[in-house]
Order: structure tokens, then sequence, then C-alpha cells
């Protein structure tokens, strides 16, 4: 019995090392363990404008020449390109660019380092399992309560725009007295999106300090801590008071467009990114080396995080959830300790620790033997770095000025 049992086994052994070595070596004269089936598709720019697209990291093709205005962010909906600018641009065939939405919102700050910041790629999200794009948005409308537009199942396309809502009446006033295309008393102005690994999409209001949630089946509710005075009371005041706000600062004024002065007092100014199912906001600005902070609770409570420089933070992801990375304007990529809970900068190979990090993305190979290639990118100022081993190493492969990878 033994003895047959061992043949039995050894047969199933031999049968499947022949069916692995056909299906990842070759097949019909192809390797298959070198067959990309899902490739990538890698989007960046640079200051001067252009738009540029990879498949590999290293071969470039044009797809948008400089026209001397640099963008803030990238995104896809439905193989669309979505293209923030001043205002935000479509492409629905990789070649001709045109107006897909007009009223986005821009906030001009100065960081502690003297240089002028605006909104980054945390400004417009696309998630494919809900169908639809968000982008932050100062359209005049009376309803526009957060400064929320999306597109629904028509990859954002001009004249698919609509003004998301809340849960409940966030804000208090009389905005029909104001008209409709009058200008609003709300404050409220999203700046800023992450999507958790939960499914929840956290929205923040980096100039207000609120902090707001929704799923792919409710309608976006509030998560604030007090904020420190932040608003103007009796407007656009938050439901609920308790919990630990971000460090921040009461704002000089509306925003440009308002008709009032832009916030020129500003100490503190986050942008939205996440861990898993951790909320994580860093400080764009960081004047005051307030850093990095999460939250585990959606936006109402939150922690400081230890180890980061006392410079502007430009932007944070995790790739693949599997790390979390922080871009730094000159002081590089800082990587967060699992164990310890504390940033640590990223000497890795073939990084300079005084780069200028300013937009993370991640992509991966599928190959037709099912393994996967992952990749990590990196737009600095020095020009677009490549990891394929989780930020271990790093190459440059194309020299530039970058602004934004997607």
């Amino acid at each position: 019995m033994r003895k047959s049992f061992l043949y039995l086994t050894l047969g199933f052994v031999a049968a499947a090392f022949v069916t692995i070595y056909s299906c990842t070596k070759r097949v019909n004269g192809i390797n298959n363990d070198q067959v990309i089936e899902t490739p990538y598709g890698l989007f960046f720019s640079d200051t001067a404008g252009n738009l540029f697209v990879t498949n590999d990291g290293k071969t470039v093709k044009t797809i948008f020449k400089a026209d001397g205005f640099p963008c803030r962010a990238i995104c896809t909906d439905n193989g669309n390109i979505l293209w923030p600018k001043k205002n935000l641009y479509i492409s629905t065939n990789g070649v001709n660019f045109n107006h897909a939405y007009d009223s986005l919102t821009s906030y001009d700050f100065m960081a502690c380092n003297g240089k002028w910041l605006n909104l980054n790629q945390s400004m417009i999200i696309d998630i494919p399992d809900w169908g639809k794009s968000f982008v932050c948005s100062d359209y005049p409308y009376t309803l526009n309560y957060l400064g929320v537009a999306f597109s629904w199942n028509q990859g954002g396309i001009l004249g698919s725009w609509w003004i998301d809502l809340p849960d409940t009446a966030v804000v208090t006033g009389d905005p029909v007295s104001f008209g409709l295309w009058g200008n609003p008393p709300y404050v409220i102005r999203v700046t800023s999106f992450t999507l958790l690994k939960n499914g929840t999409l956290c929205g923040y209001d980096g100039r207000n300090n609120r902090n707001f949630y929704r799923t792919k089946t409710t309608l976006w509710s509030e998560c604030t801590g007090n904020p420190d005075s932040a608003v103007v009371p009796g407007v656009g005041d938050p439901l609920n008071h308790s919990g630990t706000p971000l460090p921040h600062r009461i704002p000089a004024g509306d925003p440009p467009g308002y008709g009032f002065t832009a916030p020129v007092d500003t100490t503190a100014f986050y942008s939205y990114g996440h861990y898993n199912n951790r909320l994580i906001a860093i400080d764009n600005i960081n004047c005051n080396g307030n850093g990095a902070y999460y939250s585990d609770d959606n936006g109402r409570n939150w922690q400081a995080y230890t180890g980061l420089p006392n410079k502007p933070l430009l932007c944070i992801a995790s790739p693949f959830e599997e790390m979390c990375m922080i871009g730094t304007d000159s002081a590089g990529l800082y990587v967060l300790n699992n164990n310890t809970g504390v940033w640590e900068q990223q000497v890795a190979n073939g990084l300079d620790k005084h780069i200028i990090v300013r937009n993370i993305a991640f992509k991966e190979n599928i190959y037709k033997n099912g393994s996967r290639k992952k990749f990590v990118y990196l737009a600095t100022n020095k020009g677009l770095y490549q990891s394929t081993n989780n930020g271990n190493n790093w190459s440059l492969t194309i020299p530039g000025n970058f602004v934004a990878v997607y």
C-alpha cells in the first residue's frame, strides 16, 4: 500500500512539474513568465506642463506638449485621462484634451520655506467600484455645501459633473437669500480625498479643519473634533464638537474668487492619505512642525506621529497597502516603521536624501502565468524614480522636473 501511494504521489509531482513547466516556460514558443497579460500605464507631468505616459518607467511617449502651466494632479476614469490644471481637462483618446469641468477649488498658500503651494494629487480621486470620480469644487451654487463634485459612470466627460450633497445640513444660515449664483456663506470646501481599504471615502477641508466621510451607499457625514474656532461662529458650525482636532488656525478670510482676501496667516494646511483603514493627515505647510497625524475614527480624534522633518510634506501614498510613504520638500522620502510607528528617512540606494518628492504612484504587471511584479514611482525635481523592491532601492529612469505621477 505504501509503495503504491509513493508511486501515485511521484506521478502527481511529475505531472505537476510538466504542467508548470509548460505553462510558465513555453507554449507555442512564447515564454508565459515574460508575457504581460495586464500591462500598466503610468502618467506623469512636469513643471512646464508636459504630459507623458510610459508602460515600463523607461520608454516615454509625450501625450500633451508643454503649455507653460504645470498640472496639480492626474487621474483616469474609465480609460479617460483627467488632468486638473486651473480647470479640469479630459482626453478620451490619449491625444486631444478638452474642458471637462471649470470650477475647481484652488488655494494658494505659502509653506514654511517660502514656496507657494496649491492642492495636490489628492484633490481628485477615481473609485472604479463606485463608478464615480470626485473632485474638489468651488462651483458657486447655493447647494454646494461641501465643495465636492462627482461624475457618475460617464468617465468625467463635460456635462457629467454633479454637486455631491451631505447626509444632513452641515451648515447654517440662509442660502436662498444669496441667490442661485451668489456667494453662499458656507466655509466648507473639501480640499483632499482618500479611500480607506474598507471602502470609506474620507474628505477633508484643509482651510477650515473639518473632516467628512461617506460610503458607496451613504451620503457625506461629518466627523470633526472641535476645530479650534476655525469656522465663523454661527455659519457652518460642525454638528459635533467632541474629539481631538488637528492643530490648525483661524483663517484670515474667504478663498480667492469670493471677493475676500486669501488666508495668509495659515500655519497648517493638511492633505489626506491613509494606510489600510487608518486615516493620515500630512501638513503641506509644516511651519510649526506639525508633521503628520493619524485617526482611527474617520477624523474625529487625531494623534501625532513622530520622526518627520520640519519641512513641507508634499504627498503621501501606501503602495499596495504594504507600506506608507511621505514625500517631502528637500528632505527626501520617509517611510513608516510598522514596528515602532515612527517615520524614518529612506536612505536606500539610489535616492538623494535631499530630493524634492512631489508625488508617489504604484503599478504592477500581471503575467500570463499569474505572477505579478510591483513597481513604485516617485515624481521628483530630478526626475522619475523607480523601485522594484518596495522602496529598498531606487533608480532614476527618466530625468526631469516632475510634479505629478499616476
